[in-house]
């Protein structure tokens, strides 16, 4: 029989199930990383230049940091607003009047980065839901909905203005969708540097390359004490099994019940001639009135344009455009929602990736813990 043995096997190639790769390897323990792709969510445009997938990265994301390219950096002065046939900057004299609004919402910020920062630190090594779940913080705005923090730190005007629509481009939620902790960790680039990167991913597998089996894993089956794992190609052995996955393919063997809802878009990379409803600013941010979630205007002069259901008419946008590729991102994630899943699901299984909480870092981190468990365990 054509049967590969390993002590641990991942399945998944998406930056979680890689950082847990990567962790096994400097720990000299014996696995298997198994993937249709490399990378994920994290994918590129044939030529490498443009990210489809994960868009920018933040200035503290210290481990995802080792493996992305620093390109050029978002700032808030370069957002345009749009709400239907309005549409407004972020430094007008009218956000004057909002001025209070963004100081509670700068203050809340603060609180709850250094409460994320130490939960990243404590992570690698602790269970992400014990964690969450035992600071009353974090707890308390991971349970409430963020229409209630809105409520109780009457953010209506500033929320309505500007931050939905910040929200609606980057959690493709409304706000009435997602939770207070989703609501303010997706505001964290009001106080945190975001860049555009470009992962390299050849850095981060070079030192396991060999470890790495691009198939499509069919079943997975529990024997005795070890895993058996099917593939379009062969059948694999191990001990441990890290399902890197996303959960709604993951939940079948990790008996996993109940999960946050998904959130999905789709993306169209353009190469066209810009009319004059797109501001001269690099990113549109749009309300969920509109037809469109967001458009970013890229360096070598094409667009990419978010949209939720039913692709809008180009020829409002564009005098003249080209459909140079589509992606329907179906999950882009899952944030709305209140459930809290556990990495280790017994019997030597783990699962990892950013079903608690999205992003690189906290994707990244979830692989590093399951991997201190498995060794850990010897």
């Amino acid at each position: 029989m054509n049967v590969k043995t390993a002590e641990t096997i991942i399945i998944g190639g998406g930056i979680s199930g890689l950082a847990c790769a990567r962790q096994l390897q400097t720990q000299n323990q014996d696995f298997l990383l198994i993937s249709k792709d490399i990378g994920g969510r994290i994918l590129t445009s044939e030529a490498g230049t443009v990210n489809y997938g994960a868009f920018f990265t933040c200035s503290d994301y210290y481990n995802f940091l080792k493996y992305a390219k620093i390109q050029s950096r978002i700032r808030l002065r370069d957002f345009c607003f749009h709400e239907i046939d309005d549409k407004f900057v972020l430094f007008e004299p009218q956000l004057l009047l909002y001025l209070n609004q963004f100081l509670k919402i700068r203050n809340l910020l603060n609180r709850f980065r250094r409460s994320l920062r130490f939960l990243r630190k404590t992570a690698e090594t602790q269970s992400q839901k014990v964690l969450i779940e035992a600071d009353s913080f974090l707890y308390e705005l991971y349970k409430k909905e963020a229409i209630d923090l809105i409520k109780e730190f009457n953010l209506y005007q500033v929320t309505e203005k500007y931050l939905s629509k910040a929200l609606y481009s980057t959690t493709f939620s409304s706000i009435s969708e997602i939770n207070a902790f989703s609501f303010l960790q997706f505001l964290l680039p009001l106080i945190t540097p975001i860049y555009t990167f470009i992962f390299e991913k050849d850095k981060m597998i070079e030192s396991f390359q060999e470890n790495i089996f691009l198939e499509k894993v069919l079943d997975i089956q529990r024997k005795n004490n070890y895993y058996k794992i099917k593939t379009n190609g062969k059948t694999y052995h191990a001990k441990n099994l890290v399902l890197a996955t996303e959960i709604s393919w993951s939940l079948q063997f990790a008996g996993v019940k109940k999960v946050n809802k998904p959130i999905d878009t789709n993306m169209l990379h353009i190469q066209g001639t810009p009319k004059k409803c797109i501001s001269k600013k690099k990113y549109q941010l749009y309300s969920n009135h509109c037809t469109v979630q967001a458009i970013a205007s890229l360096p070598d002069g094409t667009f990419l344009l978010y949209y939720k259901n039913e692709q809008p008419p180009l020829d409002s946008f564009f005098t003249k455009h080209l459909v140079m590729a589509h992606h329907l991102w179906n999950p882009a994630g899952r944030i709305n929602g209140h459930f809290l899943i556990e990495c280790n699901r017994g019997n030597n299984m783990y699962l990892i990736g950013d079903y608690n909480i999205a992003g690189l870092e906290e994707a990244f981190i979830t692989g590093i813990f399951a991997a201190n468990q498995i060794v850990q365990s010897h």
